[in-house]
């Protein structure tokens, strides 16, 4: 790789990393920043549910009192007009205990000449009631008018004191209006910290991240004076704040961690095809300079050595030449071939060809070509007499497997082709007893340029076979599947659409 290259690449990477981290680093703060108002907003809706829970409690109790406060058995309403200070005097009693009373002055109310008026009788208990509820309820202590019903009003309180079944629903309706639907759970403690600095087991914190502040809850008893409310991981509700803003990062850190990816992909693999291709000529060239030589030596001695005088020298110079010229002439035919094997754009013409006739004609062309000797065994037992393909390609396809596997096979070459069908499909098996291929190198084998790391790197060559056979295979709609045990040998299987 050139040296600007890879400055370039550095620069590419550095930048996308960049945006990649800026990324990552703006979530996360903004997902910080919602985390604290999701925090804040628990906060807000627990102080009303707090203090809507204790209201309830209050108009209960409120209401129990107006009802004691009418209850003629108990409590005496009366009233009259003060003269020294000009005003009605309203006296509570209790029935039981008469001396046991209570007056007040109020301008607020004004009284009927009766003392017996039984709507006015509701109105100043409404009025009492109410009083002692903004007065004494409000403030969380309990005062003794009378004896009967600041007893009744201490019962009540205790009857209606601080519950986390009363407080529940209400701080989920705040919950709700404010939008956050997250499942949570109160933690009661006798000693807390109003001021929300308060340490916690971390394995509690693991299951709820977000507590919220203490708040006192006025409970008579001698435990549970402060109440939190716990809440399970606030993802959910965060990521509906954040919105299509989360969405589009997101889709940026994935659009940008793909591109990365990508580009360092196609930049290894220009890598890795550049160094093959250099392979490649060093071996086309040294492949051209043996014909090239052989040619020139032969040519010389016919020129320099008097060989023309000798008739069998000459007809034997001659025979090399025109061997090495046809050579030649096959290693330029596969140097043109390069491009169609990379571009893959050819057309082909199927017609129906005799499966047994072509494939047994190319292993005993392939067999008298070879310089090893070949035993071959061809079996078809797939009923399938005939294919519909291209007849140039389909031996083009045969002649390059039946060639690897007589390259690539020990001393003894043992070659088995079978036919059967499968799912529609003529599958042609060739199977060898060379050396096989490893686990590690199997999925490559069908990649351009490529050739299996061995001990054969004597053999001549140039790593596109393979993919020019996979080409032609899914030019007629087939596949094509290598299976492969090293040291073993390697059974390859073509797949023709029947």
């Amino acid at each position: 790789m050139k040296k600007s290259t890879r400055y370039l690449l550095a620069l590419c990477i550095t930048a996308v990393a960049g945006v990649f981290a800026l990324q990552v680093y703006w979530i996360i703060n903004y997902y910080q920043v919602n985390k604290a108002t999701f925090q804040k907003e628990v906060n807000m809706a627990m102080d009303d549910a707090i203090k809507k829970e204790f209201a309830v409690r209050c108009d209960t109790i409120e209401q129990h009192i107006y009802e004691m406060l009418l209850d003629t058995n108990e409590i005496s309403l009366t009233w009259k007009y003060d003269t020294v200070k000009k005003s009605s005097l309203f006296t509570v009693a209790s029935k039981r205990d008469p001396k046991h009373s209570n007056s007040f002055h109020t301008d607020s109310l004004k009284p009927p000449a009766s003392g017996t008026d039984p709507v006015f009788k509701k109105k100043l208990a409404r009025h009492f009631a109410k009083e002692i509820r903004d007065n004494d309820l409000d403030g969380h202590f309990v005062l003794y008018y009378t004896q009967n019903l600041g007893g009744f009003i201490s019962a009540q309180t205790d009857k209606y004191d601080f519950d986390t079944a009363r407080l529940r629903p209400i701080l989920k309706r705040l919950l709700a209006d404010r939008d956050i639907r997250v499942p949570f759970t109160f933690y009661l403690r006798t000693k807390d910290s109003t001021v929300n600095h308060s340490k916690f087991d971390p394995k509690l914190l693991a299951m709820h991240p977000v507590i919220s502040k203490a708040f006192i809850t006025y409970k008579k008893s001698n435990i549970d004076h402060y109440v939190r409310a716990m809440f399970s991981n606030p993802f959910p509700y965060i990521v509906t704040r954040m919105g299509l803003l989360f969405a589009g990062s997101l889709l940026l850190i994935a659009g940008v961690a793909f591109s990365l990816f990508y580009l360092l992909r196609s930049v290894f693999r220009e890598k890795k095809i550049s160094a093959i291709k250099n392979d490649f000529i060093s071996n086309i060239t040294h492949e051209f300079k043996t014909p090239i030589a052989t040619v020139s030596a032969a040519v010389e001695a016919l020129t320099s050595f008097d060989v023309l005088d000798d008739p069998e020298k000459t007809r034997r110079y001659l025979s090399h030449s025109k061997n090495e010229l046809a050579r030649l002439s096959a290693l330029v035919d596969k140097v043109l071939n390069i491009s169609l094997y990379e571009n893959q754009q050819f057309d082909i013409k199927p017609e129906h060809l005799n499966v047994d006739d072509t494939i047994k004609a190319i292993l005993t062309e392939c067999t008298l070509t070879s310089t090893r000797p070949v035993q071959y065994t061809y079996l078809n037992q797939s009923g399938v007499a005939e294919v519909c393909a291209d007849k140039l390609y389909f031996q083009h396809t045969m002649i390059n497997v039946i060639d690897n596997a007589i390259k690539y096979s020990d001393k003894e070459i043992n070659i088995r082709v079978d036919c059967s069908m499968r799912q529609g499909h003529l599958v042609i098996a060739v199977k060898d007893n060379g050396t096989g291929i490893k686990a590690d190198n199997l999925p490559h084998i069908f990649e351009k340029f490529y050739r299996v790391p061995s001990s054969h790197h004597h053999t001549k060559g140039h790593g596109l076979g393979l993919s020019y056979v996979k080409s032609i295979i899914e030019k007629h709609k087939g596949w094509c599947k290598m299976e492969s045990e090293y040291g073993k040998g390697s059974t390859l299987y073509l797949a023709w659409p029947v």
